[in-house]
């Protein structure tokens, strides 16, 4: 348990630990991890020279930039699956390792090698070669196996001895070790059975099928066993594969020639995994130490029929001046001292590639930039390399497997050894004979799989019997009342079939369509239409009338009291029945699911095609809503719904949709995804032509299309099934991460070019992101986008990788998950509401702000009230009149822009001074500053005082004003104030006003042009009314002569005792001149 628990909190460690620094002062820590053991070919004591040889290649290579870049560290794990994980926790814990190298026994690799992507470190072995189960790189991330795998074995057997030898009944013998449950070759020979497309591989012994896998318990073993099991096998097949121990396998080649089974009908391949792990590195032997020689000659003859696969020994120069220096390297280090010459096993030279790879990987990830320190960077460099190694050029496979040779090995009768009589190449997988294969009893043509008559021979057997005429007659007319029967049988499918053909009950006539409000097409309208004109030709509606791709209505009408969909067939006039056509309709209207949208009928013209109609409209506006919420049971349920109903189709006449889209991914009004746009391909071809050639929505219509299809310009319509694969895949893309199709809002690429990119020939799909929860689904997704169609898995395959991966949800029934649907949908629109409700409560708050910056908020609330604002009669206010003196002036020296810069800034700070008064902005017309105090609340005899505050703290800005695009210019305003009673209402009902009225206005307008620059103009009724607060400072000006008033005394406002005054440079600044205020008063 202790060891348990340290596995669980080391899982845990941060992975932040590893930082990237620079590359001239790194040195990798290597962590070996092997047995101390020498009765194994991967002894660390002989494993060490290797690693030492390859860091020095390394830096004789100057792979890395480092003096020296590896620091060595080996952990003895005696051959035990919990020390060998134990040991690279340990590593990784604490010496922070950056590779493992081993271990080798496959229970302690799968730990470490299952670890690895947790800890983000790179795993490389010579191990797990033969176990099928490492082949899956999705549960083994970061292995590198170094010698040999699986796959390349089978496909030897498969690709090439077969076909070589034009055998295809095979039967499978395999050892099983019962104490470990299973062993290397009784998973090898499973894998195989796969291989051989055998869909049983039980290993019963009354299984019909030509590939089994026969259970042989080595410890427990007896004649009799062996003896049944070929007895079995002697009945079905001619060709045995054979996988097991060397001395039980000759033991099973004796039985066989008790059995008469060494007569040259029989041939026994034996598959010698086992050979690398001999330190001689020889094949197995007919020869026995200790027993009789007739026992060793009856083995010889055996042995005649067998043909032994195993790994090609490296014999190159390259590997014997390799074992040279190893040698060499380990008779420094070690007393006990090895021959020169001695090859060292092929386990030790895959270490020293393993360093060289691991290297190269490391090089190659700093070339490109990225972090070194992390091994899925690091592994994405390693494969698909080749490099230089110890017995010549190394090559990794794309998925992390060295790419090895195999020999095939025949029985040389005369000197009794076994010799190559054939090559397998893994790079190509190819084959060459090599020599001619010695048949036992110089028999010079190759064994047959099948006799020619049978396994039991009754195939040849004639039995004579005296009632065989009758036999024959009898049977005579059996077979002609059976085929007249059959005959009889067509004849009545073919008349109902064209009576169905000829029934035409399809066709619905416009008369029974009745158009929605708002969404149909009128057809009663468009039917009167046709008699007024004479003609029975329809122009078809333009695109955007029936664009339902990009989220517009979609077309409905009633339909015997149903809601149905109307699917509008462009560029045609009308719908031309033919044979062809009416073969294609009964296809699609026989064919009734679940996840189907069910096709009803068609209108011929107008022509149109009547669908059922789906409520929550298409799958690719759902995704596209980001207000509502899809967990990944709702995307789970999404993609179970599709892949049933493209099932459906491909099992149907159809064979494939041809047109798979998000947009043609219906959604019912349960949830229920359903395909649409499925069959008639005479009438698909003009429902595809709805988007101008060249736009964006005709390519982006075209991005769902497999890429042979768009490549090839004659491509049928109705598609494929490995096409429907891939468009499959574009919408698995547009599920998983909701960011539309080929994401390329975000990409900012245009769907044009992604279509050129793809007619090009590049491999440009959408972006693979690995953050997502449903990674298991992104695999699946790049399975089915493949660029060759062969790679792509079929819909059967697609649909039990669905069930797999959706177990977690198994615990929820049907109805259950359709009513976590429909609350899930609920709560979105609860939500929506709620949101779009503040969103209107906000807008509002925004308008009534700035209607009550436009009038008063008493008139404000009437208006809205709806009731009608009636004007208000004031008894006293006083209004303030000011515009700037000289304005004509600078506005023709001035652009327009600066004109209303100069107006935006001198009014911003005015603006900004009568918010600390109680005062009230009336409106600014041009130069014309205007406001008034008492009203619309009345404030007593305040507003005389309010306004004069306002007006000296307005003129004392103005002197420091300064005008932005003529700085040296000061700025002069005319003030004008009077008091009296005035009315105010609101004018106009559009951009209403509110307005003042009444004399007090006018007098007010005088007194600001009958002033002076820079001065407060007041007439005497303000003037009394500021005398009662005994504050302000006030001269007279004299008698002035205002319009349509005659003589009037007025005054100036100096300032405020305590507070703001006029700057007067003297007292004849307030003496009246007449003749300058005339002039002054044309200025403006």
């Amino acid at each position: 348990m202790m060891w348990l628990v340290l596995i669980t909190v080391t899982l845990l460690l941060p992975l932040s630990g590893k930082v990237q620094t620079n590359t001239y002062n790194v040195t990798f820590q290597i962590a070996v991890l092997l047995p101390t053991d020498p009765q194994l070919p991967y002894d660390m004591e002989e494993v060490k020279p290797a690693i030492q040889l390859a860091s020095d290649e390394v830096i004789r290579r100057s792979l890395l930039t480092n003096q020296y870049p590896f620091d060595v560290r080996y952990g003895n794990t005696n051959s035990s699956y919990i020390t060998g994980p134990l040991i690279a926790i340990d590593f990784y814990a604490k010496h922070q390792a950056d590779v493992f190298l081993g271990p080798v026994d496959g229970p302690g690799l799968a730990a470490v090698a299952r670890y690895s992507p947790h800890w983000r470190i790179p795993v490389i072995s010579p191990g797990g070669g033969f176990n099928y189960h490492f082949d899956n790189k999705r549960e083994y991330q970061l292995l590198t196996r170094m010698l040999h795998s699986s796959k390349t074995i089978l496909h030897f057997i498969s690709r090439a001895i077969l076909p070589h030898f034009n055998w295809t009944s095979v039967r499978i013998i395999a050892e099983r070790n019962v104490v470990e449950a299973q062993s290397e070759c009784y998973m090898l020979m499973g894998a195989l059975c796969r291989e051989l497309g055998n869909p049983n591989n039980k290993g019963e012994s009354k299984d019909t099928c030509s590939h089994s896998i026969f259970d042989v318990d080595r410890k427990n073993e007896t004649k009799e066993k062996l003896r049944k099991t070929l007895d079995e096998a002697k009945v079905e097949a001619r060709i045995l594969f054979v996988c097991m121990d060397s001395n039980l396998f000759r033991d099973f080649l004796l039985m066989a020639s008790d059995l008469n089974m060494i007569n040259g009908e029989y041939v026994f391949v034996y598959l010698d995994i086992f050979r690398l792990m001999r330190k001689d590195m020889n094949l197995i032997s007919w020869y026995k130490k200790g027993v009789s020689e007739a026992e060793n000659d009856k083995a010889r003859r055996a042995f005649e029929t067998v043909l032994i696969l195993a790994v090609k020994r490296p014999d190159t120069e390259r590997y014997q001046e390799f074992s040279h220096q190893v040698n060499a390297l380990r008779n420094r280090t070690n007393t006990s001292g090895t021959s020169m010459a001695e090859l060292v096993n092929p386990y030790v030279a895959t270490f020293y590639d393993a360093v060289l790879l691991y290297a190269y990987g490391l090089n190659r990830t700093i070339e490109s930039n990225q972090n070194y320190r992390d091994g899925f960077s690091v592994v994405r460099k390693m494969w698909n390399l080749s490099f230089e190694g110890s017995n010549g050029i190394v090559q990794i496979s794309e998925t992390g497997d060295r790419v090895s040779d195999y020999s095939l090995f025949d029985l040389n009768p005369k000197s009794g050894d076994f010799e190559e009589v054939g090559t397998y190449f893994g790079v190509n997988s190819s084959f060459i004979q090599l020599k001619d294969i010695y048949w036992i009893d110089e028999v010079k043509k190759t064994p047959v799989d099948v006799p020619p008559c049978g396994f039991d021979g009754r195939k040849c057997y004639v039995y004579k019997n005296p009632a065989l005429p009758w036999i024959y007659f009898t049977a005579s007319v059996t077979s002609v009342v059976f085929i007249l029967t059959i005959i009889a049988f067509w004849y009545f499918k073919r008349v109902s079939f064209e009576a169905q053909l000829k029934a035409m009950n399809w066709i619905i006539e416009p008369d029974d369509l009745f158009s929605m409000e708002d969404l149909g097409v009128k057809y009663k309208l468009l039917k009167r239409e046709r008699h007024k004109r004479g003609s029975v030709h329809h122009t078809p509606l333009s695109d955007e009338d029936n664009d339902t791709e990009n989220g517009a209505a979609v077309k409905t009408a009633r339909f015997k009291g149903s809601i149905v969909e109307l699917k509008l067939i462009q560029h045609k006039t009308r719908i031309d029945i033919n044979r062809l056509l009416l073969m294609e309709v009964k296809t699609i209207k026989d064919m009734q699911s679940e996840y189907l949208v069910r096709f009803i009928g068609a209108c011929l013209d107008p022509p149109c095609l009547v669908n059922e109609f789906c409520s929550k409209g298409s799958l690719q506006q759902l995704l596209e809503n980001s207000q509502i919420r899809l967990d990944d049971m709702f995307k789970y349920s999404i993609i179970h719904d599709i892949v049933k109903g493209i099932m459906y189709v491909h099992n149907s006449d159809l064979q494939a949709h041809g047109s798979l889209k998000s947009t043609n991914c219906l959604v019912g009004s349960r949830f229920v995804v359903k395909i649409s746009d499925y069959g008639i391909p005479s009438l698909r071809c003009s429902l595809h032509q709805k988007y101008p050639a060249n736009s964006d929505a005709y390519y982006k219509s075209l991005l769902w299309s497999a890429p042979e299809i768009i490549r090839d310009p004659h491509a049928p319509i109705q598609g494929s099934q490995k096409g429907d694969a891939y468009s499959f895949s574009i919408i698995l893309h547009e599920i998983i991460y909701r960011r539309g199709l080929f994401a390329t809002n975000e990409t900012g690429v245009t769907p044009k070019e992604i279509f050129h990119s793809i007619k090009s020939g590049n491999e440009t799909r959408p972006p693979f992101l690995g953050d997502n929860t449903l990674y298991e689904i992104g695999y699946l997704m790049k399975r089915c986008w493949q660029e060759n169609p062969a790679d792509r898995p079929d819909f059967t395959s697609i649909l039990n990788t669905i069930k797999k991966l959706s177990k977690k949800f198994d615990n929820e029934n049907l109805v259950d998950n359709l009513l976590q649907r429909m609350e899930q949908y609920t709560n979105n629109l609860e939500e929506l509401v709620k949101e779009r409700t503040n969103d209107y409560l906000l807008e509002k708050r925004k308008a009534e702000e700035l209607l009550y910056r436009l009038l008063p908020q008493t008139v404000t609330a009437e208006l809205m009230a709806g009731k009608q604002v009636t004007a208000e009669s004031f008894e006293a206010v006083t209004i303030y009149f000011s515009d700037i003196v000289g304005f004509t002036r600078i506005s023709a020296e001035s652009t327009p822009l600066q004109i209303v810069s100069l107006l935006n800034d001198l009014y911003t700070c005015f603006d900004s001074i009568i918010e600390a008064f109680d005062v009230y902005k009336v409106e600014t017309i041009g130069d014309a500053y205007m406001v008034v105090s008492g009203l619309p609340t009345r404030n007593g005899d305040l507003h005389a005082r309010e306004i004069s505050r306002m007006a000296l703290t307005i003129l004392d800005a103005v002197i420091h004003f300064r005008i932005r695009h003529r700085p040296d210019e000061q700025l002069k305003i005319r003030i004008g104030l009077h008091s009296g009673p005035c009315v105010a209402g609101v004018v106009g009902l559009k951009m209403p006003r509110y307005c003042l009225f009444g004399d007090t206005v006018n007098v007010a307008s005088r007194m600001e042009s009958n002033g002076q620059p820079l001065r407060i103009h007041m007439s005497p009724t303000t003037k009394g009314l500021l005398d009662k607060f005994q504050t302000f400072i006030i001269k007279a000006r004299g008698q002035v002569n205002l319009k349509g008033k005659g003589e009037m005394l007025t005054y100036w406002l100096l300032g405020e005792r305590d507070g703001l005054q006029v700057p007067f440079s003297n007292d004849s600044d307030i003496i009246d001149n007449q003749n300058k205020t005339e002039t002054l008063s044309s200025d403006q």
